[in-house]
């Protein structure tokens, strides 16, 4: 690949650019004690320099994860935001469309700069942890040559072995079956917000999520614009309520939901609602999904359960 991007956005150009007033968004961030305004393309804002960079791989290999994976899912996501907007809760759906539109949700729970720390501390923490039964999986398997324990196997696998395995466990945590099976049978809606409230806010950390989207009033929710609210949901009860909800008191609800949970930056059409952000930036960040999805459980690894050397060599 000749001159792979190495410039990687966790915030995608094409949901920006919802925001966006003559070519810029107003990008809010607290560099320091203050929260400061400017104005910038969708394209300059929400990207970190080798972000998902594959370590130990050759440069034209190393950016893999940007340009093969995360490229189509914002390729196709960015199809099914405009069907959103264009036909809101009459858009029609295939099974592709639908999958990517949560695909991309679920990306955006697990595709900021603070969650690939999260993840890539933590997998090379465990990496080297083994279970009894891995042990005795991989006496049985083992050669001659080989170490006497799993553990001391993995703590000399070559760097290229262990980000491949990283990534593949992180992509299918993104098409996590059971969770976008979920999203995807959940009942959508797009809820305008009239011109009289203010315009909905987003941020680096966009969904708004709840009761582990379970009814009774699980939801998973995301701004797609300054007048439009995506909302889904199991519980069809807790949609009418919310399709009755004062729309100026869901606008300044959902949008202190965003801020409160903002990592790096909040964007908005215009500076008009600065002290709002500079009130509540980052105030109320929910942990990583990563603090879970990685948490051991009984005393096995969860999201590395069932490696075994014939699996990782």
């Amino acid at each position: 690949m000749q001159n792979p991007p190495k410039k990687h956005h966790f915030i995608p150009a094409f949901y920006l650019r919802r925001w966006a007033v003559n070519g810029r968004v107003v990008e809010f961030s607290m560099p320091h004690k203050t929260v400061i305004a400017k104005a910038v393309g969708p394209e300059y804002t929400g990207f970190q320099e080798r972000l998902y960079e594959l370590e130990g791989f050759e440069p034209e290999l190393a950016q893999q994860v940007e340009e093969r994976f995360f490229k189509p899912v914002d390729t196709m996501a960015a199809d099914a935001l405009e069907n959103l907007h264009t036909h809101g809760n009459a858009a029609a759906w295939t099974v592709e469309s639908r999958s990517a539109w949560t695909r991309f949700m679920i990306s955006m729970l697990l595709r900021g700069p603070d969650d690939i720390a999260t993840f890539r501390k933590q997998y090379r923490k465990d990496w080297v942890e083994t279970t009894d039964e891995m042990e005795a999986r991989y006496r049985v398997m083992k050669t001659p040559d080989d170490p006497e324990t799993f553990a001391e196997w993995l703590s000399t696998a070559p760097l290229q072995l262990i980000e491949k395995h990283q990534f593949e466990i992180f992509f299918s945590l993104i098409d996590n079956h059971r969770l976008g099976g979920t999203i995807n049978n959940m009942d959508w809606r797009v809820i305008e917000i009239p011109r009289t409230a203010h315009e909905l806010l987003t941020s680096d950390r966009p969904i708004i999520r709840s009761n582990a989207l379970k009814p009774p009033y699980g939801h998973i929710a995301i701004p797609i614009g300054p007048r439009k609210l995506f909302l889904a949901s199991e519980d069809t009860k807790f949609l009418a309520e919310m399709e009755r909800v004062d729309r100026h008191l869901l606008a300044r609800e959902t949008n202190r939901a965003v801020v409160e949970g903002a990592g790096r930056f909040v964007y908005s059409t215009n500076e008009r609602q600065h002290q709002f952000v500079a009130n509540r930036f980052g105030t109320n960040r929910l942990p990583s999904l990563f603090s879970d999805v990685l948490r051991p459980r009984n005393g096995r690894r969860g999201y590395l359960h069932g490696a075994s050397p014939s699996s990782l060599r």
